[in-house]
């Protein structure tokens, strides 16, 4: 199991004088910032190149995704439009990316799917493929990927995803996503927003009035969640 962790495009972008020479007819920032993605373009292809040589690629499997959206404004460039929102943002600008599995030996021939998947689901994903088994009863927030693998028709994800970071959070549940202010430890969200990913999903009409049970369920699987994290940082949920 290997982590690689690339640091480009993030600011500050600094390319070297080759990479920026392939943008030579754009201004200085940008030569960088493409010359940037055109080094570690060039990175990740030594990777695969080095296990197609070794006879290790069909039975590798590579993840690949980026953290969160891009920064978006007039400093740096990107955008995640027609998302709304940008980096630090829980909207979908910020935190919708692409993700890319590869794994000839399961996945031959190339597929596209629209299946809610997030980082958490890693590790689930690794122990079912495995045949690996956790040390206690700790909660995972993530789920198993291996269904998705064999069968990318799959739409439906039977578990939520969360995020919380500072003073907001939100829960992507089937359809729904509920986004808003974190207050306290102990409250529910302040001025919710729920949103239809599916049919909006440049969460351009906060459908909440129109649905308070859900929201109401949701906002209690939110405080669950917290609370569970709060667990997990105190150390209640490991095997001493």
């Amino acid at each position: 199991l290997s982590v690689i962790w690339f640091h480009a495009p993030h600011l500050p972008v600094v390319a070297s004088d080759s990479d920026r020479a392939a943008f030579k007819n754009l201004d200085p920032y940008s030569q960088s910032y493409f010359g940037c993605i055109r080094a570690l373009d060039r990175q990740v292809g030594r990777l695969r190149k080095h296990l197609r040589q070794t006879g290790l690629a069909k039975n590798t499997i590579l993840f690949f995704c980026s953290d969160n959206g891009p920064e978006g404004n007039q400093s740096a460039p990107g955008s995640a439009a027609p998302l709304r929102g940008r980096k630090r943002s829980f909207y979908e600008g910020g935190i919708r990316v692409p993700g890319i599995i590869e794994w000839p030996d399961q996945i031959p021939t190339a597929v596209i799917t629209d299946f809610p998947a997030v980082t958490s689901d890693y590790l689930p994903t690794l122990l079912d493929i495995t045949g690996g088994s956790l040390p206690d009863e700790r909660p995972l927030d993530g789920i198993s990927l291996l269904p998705l693998i064999k069968n990318p028709k799959l739409l439906v994800r039977n578990n939520p995803i969360f995020f919380q970071s500072a003073n907001q959070a939100t829960m992507i549940a089937d359809d729904f996503k509920l986004i808003g202010k974190v207050q306290n430890a102990k409250t529910a969200l302040s001025n919710p927003e729920l949103y239809r990913i599916s049919r909006d999903p440049s969460e351009s009409q906060d459908v909440s009035s129109q649905h308070p049970e859900i929201v109401k369920q949701m906002q209690m699987k939110l405080a669950n969640w917290r609370d569970s994290c709060k667990n997990s940082l105190v150390g209640k949920d490991y095997r001493r």
